[in-house]
């Protein structure tokens, strides 16, 4: 019987030739069963690249909602909220003041982020379970390891934000010599500091900016768009791909310049743990660490220090964990092959 080339199975409970469209078991020796992925493999038996048209239509089409989505909510909800202000009638002069609106916009990021995300979750659920079930290869969800997987991928993060740190001392610096960066880091620095305030409301802030955004953002970038990208392409590719979409769509752009490295290591985990899990904890604790974190100790400005210096020296720690995670995948991968390969002498 050649499993490797007929895609045949034999399942746990002794029962030959289910197909199967995630997962194979073969018996390598007697009374031991071995697992092998490679169905999950982009390129693998039967699974070749190719791209189309809906290579780039899905993720446009999947970015246009998500941000309609973010729009459409924050005016519904600024409306509830002038509503509700003003004791059941709206001031006309209000709606016409952009200034005060857009500022009233960004200071309920939190609440509007909660609102949009789950608007967006039942959509993108439903679209990634249909994707699965077609394309089994489009969508990973291994169960994440915790020193393999787990562990390294939160080291990474904690180095990522030192990066950022080391990023935004060079951004200052650059401020006091460029005109148009110093114009662009008080954009920023305005902006972030309505956007990611508590407003001594800690729980609107950990929902939003530290859960739903990044669950909704990864079920988007590593669900959907590396999923799509993946299938048509190499897979370093798309992450390099998704992770300029995922820069690119924060539109402010000091945001955008240093979200793209933790797009790449988010892209780059997903790829290696092959478990959407592994960048949805990332994320959401990369966001806590840039929100969270600085909101609670903010007062103590020898705790922020500290804070960012342990987060800088953390750097080389997560680059060690990211070669860990690497080796630790391929190692994985290569396993895989010779059981597929000996698969294919039965």
């Amino acid at each position: 019987m050649d499993i490797g080339n007929d895609d045949k199975e034999m399942n746990t409970s002794g029962e030959a030739g289910q197909e199967s469209v995630t997962e194979t078991y073969s018996y390598q020796q007697p009374g031991r069963i071995k697992y092998a992925d490679h169905k999950n493999d982009i390129g693998g038996p039967g699974k070749p690249r190719r791209f189309s048209i809906r290579t780039v239509l899905i993720p446009l089409v999947f970015m246009f909602v998500h941000f309609l989505a973010i729009n459409v909510v924050a005016m519904v909800f600024l409306l509830a909220l002038l509503v509700i202000n003003s004791g059941g009638s709206i001031d006309m002069n209000l709606l016409a003041d952009v200034d005060y609106l857009n500022e009233l916009i960004i200071s309920k990021n939190s609440q509007i982020t909660v609102f949009y995300a789950l608007a967006l979750l039942p959509v993108y659920l439903v679209y990634l379970t249909f994707a699965r079930r077609r394309h089994p290869e489009a969508v990973l969800l291994s169960k994440p390891r915790m020193v393999n997987d787990l562990l390294p991928s939160l080291a990474i993060m904690i180095g990522a934000m030192g990066f950022t740190n080391l990023y935004f001392v060079l951004l200052e610096w650059l401020s006091s010599v460029s005109p148009l960066v110093e114009g662009l880091m008080n954009d920023y620095i305005e902006l972030s500091s309505m956007a990611f305030t508590s407003e001594g409301d800690y729980l609107w802030l950990i929902l939003g900016v530290g859960i739903a955004a990044p669950v909704v953002e990864e079920l988007l970038f590593r669900g959907i768009i590396q999923g799509e990208l993946r299938r048509a392409m190499p897979e370093w590719l798309a992450v390099v791909i998704q992770a300029l979409a995922f820069a690119i769509f924060h539109m402010q752009p000091i945001q955008s310049s240093y979200v793209f490295l933790p797009g790449l290591l988010l892209g780059a985990a997903y790829a290696w743990s092959r478990s959407l899990w592994v960048p949805i904890v990332m994320h959401i604790f990369f966001n806590l660490l840039g929100s969270l974190v600085p909101s609670l100790i903010q007062s103590d400005e020898m705790l922020v220090q500290i804070v960012g210096l342990t987060q800088m020296a953390f750097i080389p720690v997560a680059v060690a964990a990211a070669v860990y995670m690497f080796l630790s995948s391929r190692k994985k991968k290569m396993q895989q092959q010779e059981v597929s390969a000996y698969e294919s002498t039965l």
